[in-house]
């Protein structure tokens, strides 16, 4: 294959397994073997809710509608990426600019809304998209292709070292992910301990892949071993307190004895 068309094949496998996933994780949104989903609903709730729009029948609308359009990016890049197995070059530049127009478009639209939630986080994470999706259209289409050459692969000493090596390392990391994965996964629905750290208030430390499940498992745990107590005040702890953001939270459950 010739270097130009490697590198456009790459573009083309990057963005269709990129826009393909991202439907995949609006589509499976909780976690599972292997998979962390996004709850991308609870995350839209909290945005129109922070503009008052608190009718969860909005939110569920604006992300069905982001949902279609992600489809829609998938669709276009798939038949590009099509196109160009099939050699039909011409084609395939066609339905990649009409990919690449459509992600942008989407793109520019997500930054809108960060803009408009007060995500400037996320803004930044859209906009460095965008620079790299109209990167990948001029390299894919602007490419000087006078002076390519054929890639040639020799199987000389030197790749055959940094193959095997490669091989040893993927093989080291995914021995150690799959036994990661097998010690801490039940993490995803196993209820947390509680520690009472004063007198009545006690304090629960999530670990890596907590979610609601865990949460709801360990509240309705602490309540059947705890009959005695009413819980008053669920308190999140400060940022600050957090050792690992996003992976760890802590929890205080303030409670007193049932009258």
């Amino acid at each position: 294959m010739k270097e130009q068309s490697i590198i456009r094949f790459s573009i083309l496998v990057f963005w269709t397994f990129f826009w393909g996933l991202s439907v995949l994780d609006k589509i499976i949104p909780d976690v599972h073997f292997l998979w962390v989903g996004k709850d991308f609903f609870a995350l839209f709730v909290k945005f129109f809710g922070s503009l008052g729009l608190k009718d969860s029948l909005v939110a569920t609308v604006a992300l069905a509608g982001v949902s279609a359009l992600e489809a829609v990016n998938f669709v276009l890049y798939t038949v590009a990426f099509f196109n160009f197995m099939r050699g039909e070059s011409l084609k395939a530049d066609r339905w990649f600019f009409r990919a690449v127009l459509a992600s942008t478009t989407l793109f520019a639209l997500f930054s809108i809304g960060d803009q408009v939630f007060g995500d400037r986080f996320q803004l930044l994470e859209h906009g460095l998209f965008w620079l790299v999706l109209v990167a990948s259209w001029l390299v894919f289409k602007h490419v000087d292709a006078g002076g390519e050459k054929v890639a040639k692969l020799k199987f000389s000493r030197d790749i055959k070292f940094a193959v095997a090596l490669g091989l040893a390392l993927t093989l080291v990391a995914s021995i150690s992910i799959l036994q990661f994965s097998q010690a801490t996964f039940a993490n995803a629905e196993k209820p947390v301990q509680g520690e009472e750290v004063v007198d009545g208030v006690y304090k629960f430390d999530f670990p890596f892949l907590a979610d609601k499940l865990v949460w709801e498992n360990t509240i309705n745990a602490f309540k059947g071993s705890h009959p005695e107590l009413k819980v008053n005040y669920i308190y999140t702890g400060p940022s600050e307190l957090n050792s690992k953001k996003k992976t760890h939270v802590l929890v205080y459950v303030f409670t007193e004895p049932m009258d």
